[in-house]
């Protein structure tokens, strides 16, 4: 998979999670939360596929 398919992919699949994300809070507020850090962590992710590309 190239880097930008990935990027791509991870983008989209934070995305749908923010969704989901805002309907587990309004049923358990601490899974929501969880929903929020993975996408921090996704967020990540992105962010050192993408400075390695600059890096090359």
């Amino acid at each position: 998979m190239k880097d930008k398919e990935l990027i791509t992919e991870i983008q989209n699949m934070r995305m749908r999670l923010g969704v989901l994300r805002d309907n587990i809070r309004s049923r358990d507020e601490i899974a929501g939360e969880y929903a929020g850090d993975i996408m921090a962590m996704m967020t990540k992710i992105l962010s050192r596929i993408s400075k390695e590309r600059v890096d090359r």
